[in-house]
């Protein structure tokens, strides 16, 4: 048999008062997503532990099946993405440009990331590149607007803290190393503290942020630095799990994410018309992608949407039940071609939980997310609704993250009998002729 993954990202959520007390998939209308339900198996599903509120890359990690290996973080995968060579022993920080303002000694994010049309950032880009490091090896790559990948090497260290609180009006720390952290932490930290305040220099008096003070617009006068990563080394999806996977995502982490685990990214996403963003097409047309590729020999597909988790950051709850339900229609083909392939293992869940009710102190939460199975090996649990409180009363009951993959290769008839010894290597699917 072969399996898709879909991830909606972000789409699990709380009970909110503007909703009678439901979440927004409780309120949504969700036919295509309530009949894949009634078809197969539901659960609820804490991506990393109970309670732990989890990034979108760490939980990603996890879901594909390699929370055993060290995450090598979010930038590197990101650097990948971006077509960023990295090397053993490099180590790659996101940098990203930001609005701040100084108050009482202290420092404060106004905006982060500070967006600029290309024309300024990448000569802003090509000052900050200048920067002469005194005790590192430096590199700093162009990611695209305010995002920059800062490559560091000949002995330094990911062991030290962030300088981005993330959150609005909310002082900027400093980068200092871990407790008990090894001297590569501590040159590291100086470093990037070093550089941190030369670029502060640099973007207070450039001639192209200049020019968009003079015309009355906001203009980046910091760097804020994050996320240190190391190149990942793990081994590709087909040796780990078996499957001959492709991914179908948008971005440089989804992208990079793929080709750290050996997935083919493919095709490339079609062009779009300036400022479109119709997230139930986009959705609609990985789904009709993936389903291609499994047709065409594939046995894997992984499909991610980012639109739940976008609604969700709006703060508005009725704004994401609309997110839903609009999505909602691009599973209507995939609910008949689920039903007319048997060989074909559907499993439907999010990354995380994104609260919609606009909790400034929150981006994710912690309770556990919706998740169906369905296929021909899958039993029929009664379930007949896609949401936490239903899912959660079906035969699958609670599950981890680190349960996602297993359950795949069982009910894709792939998993390794249990103290089986056919093969020299410890691998949890089956060979062929095993």
């Amino acid at each position: 048999m072969k399996a898709l993954l879909v991830i909606l990202d972000g789409v699990a959520d709380r009970s909110e008062r503007s909703l009678g007390g439901m979440t927004p998939l409780q309120a949504a209308r969700l036919p295509n997503l309530d009949r894949i339900a009634a078809s197969g198996m539901c659960g609820h599903m804490y991506p990393l532990s109970p309670g732990v509120c989890p990034s979108s890359d760490i939980s990603l990690w996890n879901l594909l099946g390699y929370g055993a290996h060290p995450y090598p973080g979010r930038t590197g995968l990101e650097a990948i993405g971006s077509g960023i060579e990295l090397a053993d022993g490099d180590v790659v920080f996101r940098v990203n440009m930001a609005v701040t303002a100084v108050e009482g000694g202290l420092r404060y994010v106004q905006v982060s990331p500070a967006y600029l049309p290309e024309d300024q950032a990448c000569p802003v880009f090509r000052s900050l590149a200048g920067y002469e490091p005194s005790e590192l090896e430096f590199r700093l790559r162009h990611m695209g607007g305010p995002f920059m990948a800062l490559v560091l090497s000949g002995g330094a260290s990911r062991e030290v803290t962030d300088s981005d609180p993330f959150f609005f009006d909310t002082p900027v720390p400093p980068i200092v190393p871990f407790d008990h952290a090894g001297g590569g932490a501590a040159a590291t930290a100086r470093e990037l503290a070093r550089f941190t305040s030369w670029a502060a220099g640099v973007m207070e008096s450039h001639p192209a942020l200049e020019e968009r003070r003079r015309e009355g617009m906001t203009a980046p006068n910091h760097v804020l630095v994050k996320w240190p990563s190391v190149p990942p080394r793990v081994p590709p999806f087909a040796q780990a799990w078996g499957f001959d996977a492709a991914a179908f995502a948008a971005g440089p982490f989804y992208s990079g994410l793929a080709s750290a685990l050996g997935m083919a990214h493919l095709p490339a996403e079609p062009a779009r018309p300036q400022g479109r963003a119709d997230h139930a097409e986009e959705l609609g047309e990985r789904l009709e992608r993936a389903l291609s590729a499994l047709d065409s020999g594939r046995d894997f597909a992984f499909v991610h949407t980012k639109a739940p988790d976008e609604a969700s950051h709006t703060g508005r709850p009725a704004r994401k039940v609309a997110a839903c339900e609009a999505l909602d229609g691009a599973f209507a083909p995939l609910a008949d071609y689920a039903a007319g392939m048997p060989e074909l293992l559907t499993v439907i869940t999010a990354d995380h939980p994104t609260p919609s009710g606009g909790s400034p102190e929150v981006i994710h939460s912690g309770e556990s997310v919706p998740v169906v199975m369905a296929g021909a090996t899958v039993r029929v649990d009664g379930v007949e609704r896609f949401d936490e409180v239903s899912c959660a009363s079906g035969a699958l009951g609670q599950l981890r993250g680190a349960d996602l993959m297993p359950l795949i290769l069982n009910f894709t008839n792939r998993a390794r009998f249990a103290g089986s010894r056919l093969t020299p290597a410890e691998i949890p699917y089956r060979l062929p002729g095993t």
